[in-house]
């Protein structure tokens, strides 16, 4: 008899089916209904944010590069601040404490330059010392096309009489989107201060 029911045993483990019921795959597949929106929506989030820290990065090198080069080259070379070209006495602007707006600087060889904002939304630097063939003024923009700047004001004043003149520099520098979104705009603002050296 103990070989029968070993027989009869087989036979019952051969005919039970192995598988899943309804009930757990419909389990299965509400779980996955629910959890996958929530797992697409943190990675869409994450995707966004690195979208705006990317645009961040450019905005803030590019804005850092510009603000860097124009200071480094008022302090270091500029000697006097004028309202036109050529620069000469008549046009000397900044020996009083009223702020004027900086238009053009003279260094101590004679040559001018300036620093603008240009109708691509650029701030362009330019020079006497640059030139093209005809004698021209070259501009050199100091930002990409993936940024604009906007609000650039160069002011100076003068502190004292005898002391050389300070310069106030400040912009907006922002990604350059047609997006209204505000997630996909980055913006900063720049503003430092400058003093030119006294020869």
């Amino acid at each position: 008899m103990g070989i029968i029911k070993l027989k009869n045993s087989k036979s019952e483990v051969r005919n039970q089916k192995h598988g899943f019921t309804l009930i757990e795959i419909i389990v299965v597949i509400a779980t996955i209904g629910l959890v996958l929106p929530a797992i697409f929506a943190i990675v869409f989030t994450i995707l966004q944010q690195q979208i705006k820290i990317q645009r961040f990065s450019i905005v803030k090198r590019e804005g850092d590069y510009v603000l860097d080069v124009m200071e480094n080259v008022i302090r270091n070379y500029a000697q006097t601040i004028h309202s036109m070209r050529p620069p000469d006495d008549s046009n000397k602007i900044c020996q009083t404490p009223t702020t004027e707006n900086a238009s053009y600087f003279k260094d101590k060889f004679g040559n001018w330059f300036r620093f603008y904002l240009n109708s691509s939304n650029k701030i362009a630097s330019e020079s006497s010392v640059i030139v093209d063939a005809s004698g021209q003024p070259q501009p050199i923009d100091l930002n990409s096309s993936k940024t604009k700047v906007t609000n650039f004001v160069i002011q100076c004043y003068s502190t004292a009489s005898y002391s050389p003149p300070v310069v106030n520099i400040s912009f907006t520098i922002e990604y350059n989107t047609s997006s209204s979104r505000p997630e996909e705009k980055a913006s900063l603002n720049y503003q430092t201060k400058v003093k030119l050296r006294s020869y």
